[in-house]
């Protein structure tokens, strides 16, 4: 008797959950902080919009129908990605379901980047409609973006052959013949004074690290050091496979130096992948 009333109420909820997935479809996966999260990792521009027009649009590169929609954005709500001052500028939105909007209807709209211009153009990835206050949503968003970066953050550690806590006492070229090319790296060395290890292990008090100096596209992002620099390098081997730099140390991605203040973190999620 007890189980049969436990299934008739399972039913109940289905039948619940099936009502509310074809009368409102806006409302699925918006009530739980799990929803939030995996919209909210494969979005890049989120904000509280209303509809202003539907089969419209801001550019004339985006061809309005029935997918595309102006939303004004009310307000920001994450952007790492977005232009400054886009706050109560009408946008376009390709929706994730055409026809899923009316004009008037307010949502949160989980987002990423398409096309930039004279006005800006959107993808949708989800949308949620504003049944819990924005700082609320905001600090949800702000957990899951912080939850992200220890995860990348964790992943570099996993491979990094050795962590260590240290000092640039010197740079200087490394001696390492030119690329006939504009993506050429500049190989210079940084002479690091190691203050600690905290994972794998280093022969001796002081190591040799190669860094592009290049500010080149394909270098850009590659910590670039200095004499008397402080910080957390995560060290590698092998990391680019071009010529002259075969078994040598280096720290070529963004996450691979962190400042002191960060040394908690790191420790931290190092214990955490043991």
């Amino acid at each position: 008797m007890i189980r049969s009333s436990f299934l008739s109420h399972q039913v109940k909820l289905s039948l619940l959950c099936l009502t509310l997935f074809f009368l409102q479809p806006e409302l699925l996966c918006a009530q739980t902080p799990n929803s939030v999260e995996n919209l909210a990792r494969r979005a890049t521009f989120i904000f509280l919009g209303t509809v202003e027009k539907i089969g419209a649009s801001t550019m004339p590169a985006v061809r309005a129908s029935e997918a595309t929609a102006v939303v004004r954005v009310d307000q920001v709500i994450d952007s790492p990605g977005a232009p400054a001052g886009i706050t109560g500028k009408p946008i376009t939105v390709r929706l994730l379901e055409p026809g899923s909007v009316k004009p008037g209807s307010r949502a949160v709209f989980f987002t990423k980047g398409w096309l930039l211009g004279n006005s800006m153009a959107v993808i949708e990835v989800g949308r949620l409609v504003p049944d819990m206050t924005i700082p609320r949503l905001t600090e949800q968003i702000a957990g899951v973006r912080h939850k992200v970066a220890d995860e990348a953050l964790q992943d570099q550690l996993a491979t990094a052959e050795a962590v260590m806590v240290g000092r640039v006492s010197a740079t200087r070229p490394a001696g390492i013949p030119r690329l006939p090319t504009e993506h050429d790296p500049d190989w210079y060395t940084a002479v690091i004074q190691v203050e600690s290890v905290i994972k794998g292990q280093i022969p001796a008090r002081e190591v040799m690290v190669l860094f592009p100096r290049s500010n080149d596209v394909m270098w850009h992002n590659s910590p670039k050091f200095k004499e008397g620099q402080q910080g957390i390098w995560l060290l590698h081997r092998n990391q680019a496979r071009l010529p002259g730099i075969e078994n040598q140390l280096t720290a070529l991605r963004a996450l691979d130096f962190h400042s002191r203040e960060e040394l908690d973190r790191v420790e931290s999620l190092i214990k955490a992948a043991q």
